[in-house]
């Protein structure tokens, strides 16, 4: 592989100078050829959930993204100088963002406990209708042999219903798990949540109310489980983790979707702080 090259060649008409710049990359691939190569992976990638009818914020923002990619590529000799360096810096901005937290996300997206938890906290996804989705299925098998080999351990199954859900994914997941021999005696019900928080904190209501243990093992995809352990952190619970592995082709929509929800966190766990210290503030100057 030759060096990484930088190319600069200045073209002097009317007075004005014009710079161009030219990247080579891994053998001679320029830098334009290289965002519309990338760009186009991404967005093959982003696109295949839809053949299974899976489309959410992750393909969305994905597709835009390798939409951006594409079309910078295309046009990047045309650009003026500033523009290029410019639109290299988002791009290079949006990889920077998503390390740090992919990081975290790998870490736990193969976690492995054998805890022996008492408390099992299945978070729910999708129902078709009366129907588990995909991955509301896997979580549910997951659940299921987990709750085999420790039978002194119970269920909450932690889950509302959405507007184009027929029944509560809480419902639907009790369903599955008795049909796979779960005693339902075994299986609680939380079918208020619409969230990932709500998941939790609705669930740790129940754990204080039935005095439950705190130590939960929660069963969920695998790029799901790094949102689940900040929230059970700060739910004051002692975290576990069983993992249900996704699809290859469908992975990097739900890591987006999942990766916006981490920062979506961030921010409103940084504005409760603030507010809580505002309210300090004031009762102090009172």
């Amino acid at each position: 592989m030759r060096d990484v090259k930088w190319l600069f060649t200045a073209d002097f008409a009317c007075g004005c100078c014009r710079a161009h710049f030219y990247y080579e990359l891994f053998g001679g691939i320029r830098l334009h050829l290289f965002f519309v190569l990338l760009g186009c992976a991404l967005l093959i990638w982003y696109l295949a959930p839809l053949a299974a009818a899976i489309f959410n914020v992750g393909n969305a923002a994905g597709s835009a993204f390798s939409a951006y990619l594409i079309l910078f590529g295309a046009f990047f000799n045309s650009l003026p100088c500033w523009l290029q360096i410019f639109g290299c810096c988002i791009a290079i901005a949006v990889f920077a963002a998503a390390v740090p937290v992919s990081i975290k996300m790998a870490k736990y997206s193969n976690y492995k406990t054998n805890c022996g938890a008492e408390t099992v906290i299945v978070l729910g996804c999708r129902v078709k209708g009366t129907k588990p989705s995909l991955y509301l299925y896997k979580r549910c098998m997951a659940a299921a042999a987990y709750l085999k080999e420790n039978p002194d351990a119970v269920a909450i199954l932690s889950g509302g219903q959405g507007k184009d859900e027929d029944i509560s994914e809480a419902r639907c997941m009790q369903t599955v798990l008795a049909a796979e021999g779960i005693d339902k005696s075994r299986l609680i019900a939380e079918d208020k949540s619409k969230n990932t928080r709500e998941n939790i904190f609705f669930s740790k209501q129940i754990i204080e109310s039935l005095g439950l243990s705190r130590s939960v093992l929660i069963v969920t995809n695998e790029f799901h489980e790094y949102r689940a352990k900040m929230l059970c952190d700060e739910a004051n619970l002692e975290f576990h983790s069983k993992c249900s592995y996704s699809a290859k082709y469908t992975f990097l929509t739900f890591y987006t979707r999942e990766l916006m929800g981490v920062y979506r966190d961030y921010f409103l766990k940084l504005k409760r702080k603030l507010n809580s210290n505002e309210q300090k503030l004031s009762l102090i100057h009172i």
